[in-house]
């Protein structure tokens, strides 16, 4: 057989893979507008997932920061790392910006300023935990 005996066939069979398409998708929008609330709770559940896993490592980080002092001169470039990243974290989520938009310019200016000290490293961790604390509450509710 050659390919002009099995054109019409091939249309054929394209036309049958058309329709089913067209039912396929039919049946997507049909899904989508009858579901539409639970796949936006669906949805909220993943952003609100995806932000709880931002606050948990935030968390670690505040309790990597615990591990170090500042009056060891040794540990220092790595507090100012830590607290960079946490600054970073805060600035890169759009939601901590708004429910925190003070606290990544109040860990910077502690991270690059020359007089870092334990009571203010412990000061800046204990005003962190306590906010992203207050955020988690709010966000639950």
């Amino acid at each position: 057989m050659t390919i002009e005996e099995l054109k019409p066939y091939l249309d054929s069979l394209a036309g049958v893979a058309n329709f089913f398409t067209i039912a396929a998708s039919g049946l997507a929008i049909y899904l989508y507008f009858s579901n539409r609330t639970k796949l936006s709770a669906a949805l909220q559940l993943l952003l609100n997932y995806s932000f709880q896993t931002t606050l948990s490592e935030l968390k670690e980080k505040l309790e990597r920061l615990n591990e170090y002092n500042a009056n060891e001169p040794t540990e220092l470039p790595e507090i100012r790392n830590i607290l960079h990243e946490i600054a970073g974290q805060i600035r890169g989520n759009e939601r901590l910006g708004v429910m925190a938009p003070t606290l990544a310019t109040k860990i910077e200016n502690l991270a690059q300023g020359k007089k870092l000290s334990e009571p203010s490293k412990r000061a800046i961790v204990s005003e962190v935990r306590e906010q992203l604390r207050n955020i988690q509450v709010s966000n639950v509710e």
